[in-house]
């Protein structure tokens, strides 16, 4: 069942800071704020849950490349350092000959949206990717969808859109999609990334 394995996708627990798991399309999904961790500040910046499983589970299921921050380090890798973090995914990305970045981020229950997409003011991505990737969404029930307003994209967003033909879309999950006692709603947007991802497919093997 959905429910069992996404559960135990979101309870794997690793050793390592980060883990890169391949596939074979070009796209990667990021998930930097799986745990609780105090930025550089001294803030504390709460876990996103389920940005974990969903990465992981399109990983599995999907074949596309994934990279998920397991453990605090002391450095919040969507804010502006030189953490670890970045600097392997931009290596992977030119290794691998990564073409999109989809980089995986948590609201509050309270935002008023399904889903926020951050592209730097329409920068980092290019239109038609964005607008597959939001009829996705709208296809299964998931409209409620804004740009650029008020997550225009982190640090993560901005090194990548430094990279030449790589797109990057932060896309900013609303709480009740990721809640533990609700999972139809987590399943509902899985699917609409797993459409977007064969559509995408489709659009590269042309």
């Amino acid at each position: 069942m959905f429910k069992d394995e996404i559960n135990e996708l979101e309870l794997l627990r690793f050793e390592s800071d980060y883990i890169i798991k391949k596939g074979n399309l070009p796209i990667l999904f990021t998930a930097p704020h799986t745990m609780k961790q105090i930025r550089e500040d001294g803030t504390i910046k709460l876990r996103e849950p389920y940005t974990k499983a969903i990465a992981l589970y399109l990983n599995k299921h999907f074949n596309v490349n994934c990279m998920i921050k397991i453990n605090d380090t002391g450095l919040d890798a969507n804010r502006d350092n030189r953490d670890e973090f970045k600097t392997e995914l931009l290596r992977f990305i030119k290794d691998n000959n990564i073409k999109l970045v989809i980089d995986l981020h948590g609201s509050k229950k309270s935002r008023d949206f399904d889903i926020e997409f951050g592209t730097l003011n329409n920068l980092s991505a290019d239109f038609s990717t964005i607008k597959e990737l939001e009829e996705a969404f709208t296809e299964n029930g998931i409209s409620n969808i804004i740009h650029n307003d008020p997550f225009k994209g982190g640090a993560i967003t901005e090194y990548v859109y430094g990279l030449k033909d790589v797109d990057i879309i932060q896309i900013e999950i609303n709480g009740k999609y990721r809640d533990s006692n609700n999972l139809e709603e987590l399943e509902k947007l899985i699917k609409s990334l797993e459409n977007f991802i064969k559509q995408y497919k489709e659009y590269i093997n042309r």
